[in-house]
């Protein structure tokens, strides 16, 4: 996916800012910081794009988990609508990015689905299209024989689709990135898991099986496994498990993609093959774990006689309320950008920009919904 493998950390070395971690927030953040002349060095346990990035879909989606009428009941309109507006500029960034990249890496924008899988979310799908509509936000509902009769998928009462989502390759946007960062001077060392991390007096300390890193400042971008070198992160950053399958489709009958589900437990895109699937672990909506991601794609795909073929499982990282956890946290001398759920796309870009002019300006200028720090005692 990016080339020859990269060396292991061998012996002792200082950097401006070790980066922990290569998916998508650890390449971005390395090439930013690289830009604005703070010398990276990256860490990643095993290979490039090879942690939470295996299992991103590559949906850009405008609109975190929640339903706008839910997010309007739980935080108020204006709260809902500023979250949206953030996802819709960090997909703004999202198209610099490529630009500036100078590889769309498959970028689309024709817009993505959100699925209803009973009448109650359906209904109120139907009522955040009027809702969503109002606050400057175009997408359309489609009842459930409006869906079946345009795409090849059965057994789902309605849908939303988001005029303003796209999707692109996730491990080619990384596989540039990472490239990107090195050609402006950003090391990049792979089949090196950190064992430690410790702030000292100068900055901060890590250590791997064969090396040491002493930097002045630490960017941990390690999802899931970000609480176990960052103690403040212990409960508020918890493992989300997922599976993925590819299966195969005869024929040319469309499916709605890229797509997830209302509750973002189960989300899939539409492949040269056939479709890409991805179940999320109980923990996302509560619903029974043991269902299968094999019924599901069976059950909905049926019409068009998919194919069940290579599967894998992969871990997240997600947070309580859906928002990332972006900024500085006590006890650590440097920032994190985790707790991603579902969509990392939906707000990786923006969120590593906010976490990198804290290390450079030394300004925090993270809003307080996604600030690291946020429930810490004053």
């Amino acid at each position: 996916m990016t080339g020859a493998a990269r060396p292991a950390l061998q012996g002792a070395h200082r950097a401006d800012v070790v980066v922990l971690g290569a998916g998508l927030t650890g390449c971005l953040a390395a090439w930013e910081l690289a830009r604005r002349g703070r010398g990276p060095l990256v860490l990643e346990a095993a290979a490039v794009g090879s942690g939470a990035t295996a299992l991103d879909l590559g949906h850009v989606p405008t609109g975190p988990r929640p339903l706008y009428v839910d997010a309007i009941r739980r935080w108020g309109r204006e709260a809902a609508r500023q979250a949206w507006e953030i996802q819709r500029e960090n997909h703004d960034r999202l198209r610099e990015l490529l630009a500036a990249l100078g590889d769309d890496c498959g970028y689309r924008a024709r817009g993505g689905f959100l699925v209803a899988e009973d009448r109650a979310e359906a209904e109120a799908l139907g009522e955040s299209e009027d809702t969503l509509r109002e606050d400057g936000f175009s997408g359309e509902f489609l009842d459930h024989y409006m869906l079946e009769s345009r795409f090849g998928v059965r057994g789902f009462p309605g849908a939303y689709w988001c005029a303003e989502d796209a999707e692109l390759d996730p491990r080619r946007l990384v596989a540039a990135l990472a490239a990107a960062a090195e050609r402006e001077g950003a090391l990049i060392r792979e089949a090196s898991p950190v064992l430690a991390l410790e702030s000292t007096p100068s900055g901060v300390a890590v250590a791997t099986e064969a090396g040491r890193v002493e930097a002045s400042a630490a960017f941990v971008a390690l999802e899931a496994a970000s609480p176990g070198l960052v103690p403040f992160l212990k409960g508020r950053v918890t493992p989300l498990p997922a599976q993925w399958l590819d299966a195969a489709r005869e024929g040319s009958v469309l499916v709605p993609s890229p797509a997830r589900t209302c509750g973002g437990e189960v989300a899939w895109r539409a492949t040269s093959e056939g479709v890409r699937a991805v179940r999320f672990g109980g923990a996302v909506t509560g619903r029974p774990i043991d269902e299968r991601l094999d019924d599901f794609v069976l059950r909905h795909f049926a019409p068009t006689s998919p194919r069940v073929g290579p599967r894998g499982t992969a871990m997240a990282g997600k947070s309580a309320d859906g928002f990332p956890f972006v900024g500085p946290v006590p006890g650590l001398n440097g920032v994190v950008a985790c707790g991603y759920g579902t969509f990392g796309l939906g707000w990786a870009v923006l969120a590593v920009r906010w976490a990198v002019d804290v290390l450079v300006t030394g300004r925090d200028s993270v809003p307080a919904r996604f600030r690291a720090s946020r429930g810490a005692a004053s």
